[in-house]
């Protein structure tokens, strides 16, 4: 086994929190050469992963990916042993079979399965979560362990950050509220936010907030950062970021004494390098999505919603300031 690819077309969350499969398999199998095929969006968080030798980008639209023949090629000229697909991924099934890879592994229960050689069902509790990923993995190398996903900091990175957050003269212990997700249903409503800010006075929250963003949230954050401008909040001292590219926000996360975010990419950043977090999240994926816990320092407030639903608009701004003034 010298050369094993890796299909996911997740979003960037997923991706951190499969890292750690991939970690594992290159603990395993030294030297072993893995490359990861995923949406173009997120090659770029990927490509100085030390765990991964290339990067093929995909075009996606509704979850397909554009150029099958083109993409087709790319991997046979690769000439892969293994393909290990994450999720249930038809296109990724008939590109292992025609590129004639020996060992294709993937979900048992898809269209087209039977293109696999190595197989798992996928039950509706574990989709796209940490423990099949790992299942997952097992097909491939039956020995590797469990891992959770690890970032290495930037340390000049971290360095550079510092010396622009004194200069806003942000203090050395703060509290960053990240307010990137993947769909504006995830995201705490920005009324509610204002909220939670008021009530830092009276739950005794003396730290400054740092409030970040990513690609992709320009707008949500504008409107909030108008919001605070609007809202003559004396206290606690309020700053903003200016958008925070992937390479920049473990280490951005490393300085914070507490990291708050949604159910998205941040909340498995910050539980990678091991700083604690506050994530806010439907109550209907506390079993398939939590994953860490007080061992990664990660803790949690769920909406009640229902399992359609991904809101977390009913966590009300009482038990995020009540919270947050428990882990500061």
């Amino acid at each position: 086994m010298q050369k094993i690819l890796i299909i996911s077309k997740k979003s960037l969350g997923d991706l951190i929190l499969q890292m750690g499969v991939i970690q594992a398999l290159k603990d395993k199998h030294p030297a072993t050469q893995i490359s990861i095929a995923c949406d173009e969006r997120n090659v770029t968080a990927l490509r100085k992963h030390p765990d991964i030798a290339d990067v093929l980008p995909l075009v996606l639209k509704d979850g397909q990916a554009k150029g099958f023949f083109t993409v087709l090629g790319q991997i046979r000229r690769h000439k892969f042993d293994v393909i290990l697909t994450f999720g249930r991924d038809s296109q990724a099934c008939a590109w292992g079979f025609l590129a004639r890879i020996p060992i294709r592994v993937g979900a048992r229960n898809q269209p087209l399965s039977f293109l696999l050689t190595r197989k798992v069902r996928e039950h509706a509790s574990e989709e796209n979560s940490f423990e099949f990923y790992h299942k997952l993995a097992q097909l491939v190398s039956p020995q590797v362990e469990v891992q959770f996903p690890t970032i290495t900091i930037d340390k000049r990175e971290t360095a550079r950050l510092r010396a622009d957050l004194f200069k806003q003269r942000l203090g050395r212990k703060f509290i960053i509220w990240h307010v990137g997700a993947s769909i504006e249903e995830k995201r705490y409503p920005v009324f509610q936010i204002i909220e939670t800010l008021r009530l830092f006075k009276k739950k005794r929250v003396l730290l400054p907030v740092l409030f970040a963003a990513g690609p992709g949230d320009e707008k949500f954050i504008a409107e909030l950062e108008e919001a605070v401008n609007n809202s003559e909040i004396k206290t606690p001292k309020v700053f903003f970021a200016d958008g925070i590219e992937f390479s920049a926000t473990a280490a951005l996360f490393s300085l914070a004494h507490l990291v708050v975010c949604n159910d998205a990419a941040p909340r498995h950043i910050a539980a990678a390098i091991g700083k604690k977090s506050l994530t806010l999240m439907p109550s209907h994926r506390r079993h398939s999505w939590q994953v860490y816990g007080e061992q990664q320092k990660a803790y949690f407030l769920f909406s009640d919603v229902t399992i359609e639903s991904r809101a977390v608009d009913t966590v009300e701004p009482i038990e995020v300031a009540g919270m947050i003034r428990k882990l500061t």
